[in-house]
């Protein structure tokens, strides 16, 4: 806390000194490298490797498609979400739909550079998911679960995981699905690779949507409209991903957390 809060400092100064774009960029770069400074920080304290929890013997690295689901659900969400205020209240569900659409990580124009779209699409679908994979599926998980056990950690990590997204109940989703395969692989690699293709894949849809016809989609209307896709697409992910947690379910209850090797050497004795 106390170095983002040193870090915040330039970042102050940044906005009234670059353009909204570059301040942004600034900002997010910041406190990604504050982040990841941290960890290697604490890894070279405790001499340990900085890529071992990064390292997979299986490699098997087909469950990267596992982002597709993932991104249809949160897209079934906001969209059976809305059919549901709507509803409620049609007021209700149109401030909801100005809410998301107002949620806008950079500030894209015409005037935006190649330079400018390179970096934002490294800090989103690099650096992000690193960095955020370390915390709630690395730091968390299992600091959690030597605490009070996987299953709590799991959902504890996901919960807070969803909480600093906008779409809370698919970016919750989201950190379950990532933490079983945590998990299962005992790596961070594929949560890594799966979390990154998903942010790539969202980035790459913001930088090309001038490219199609999107205005309309800032109403009610074709969600209303079209109200049988939305439902479509939410039943056939929540199956998809319910069916791949009920298999993989076993590894959360069944696996058993890393020791503490601070306490391990306390009572072996060791110096």
């Amino acid at each position: 806390m106390l170095l983002l809060l040193l870090g915040a400092i330039p970042v102050f100064f940044s906005y009234t000194l670059l353009s909204e774009t570059n301040a942004e960029l600034f900002t997010f770069y910041i406190i990604y490298f504050v982040l990841l400074g941290l960890y290697f920080y604490v890894i070279r304290k405790h001499d340990l490797s900085y890529t071992a929890i990064f390292e997979d013997p299986a490699r098997d690295f087909s469950a990267v498609w596992l982002f597709i689901p993932l991104i249809a659900f949160t897209i079934g969400v906001i969209w059976v979400t809305l059919l549901l205020l709507n509803s409620l209240s049609p007021e209700v569900a149109g401030s909801y739909l100005d809410w998301m659409n107002s949620i806008e990580l950079f500030a894209i124009t015409p005037e935006t550079t190649f330079l400018q779209y390179l970096l934002i699409f490294v800090v989103i679908s690099v650096l992000a998911p690193l960095v955020e994979e370390i915390i709630f599926r690395g730091v968390l998980i299992e600091r959690l679960g030597l605490k009070y056990g996987y299953t709590k950690a799991v959902f504890i990590s996901s919960f807070l995981f969803g909480v600093l997204h906008a779409d809370v109940v698919g970016a919750f989703l989201f950190g379950v699905v990532l933490s079983v395969v945590y998990l299962k692989t005992r790596s961070l690699l594929l949560p890594f690779l799966i979390h990154a293709a998903n942010n790539a894949a969202a980035t790459l849809t913001i930088f090309f949507q001038d490219r199609f016809d999107t205005e309309s989609w800032l109403t009610l209307e074709p969600y209303l409209q079209h109200a049988w896709i939305g439902i479509l697409i939410f039943l056939t992910a929540a199956f998809w991903l319910a069916w791949y947690l009920k298999q993989n379910w076993s590894i959360v209850t069944d696996v058993k957390p890393f020791e503490d090797h601070d306490a391990v050497k306390s009572n072996s004795g060791w110096q």
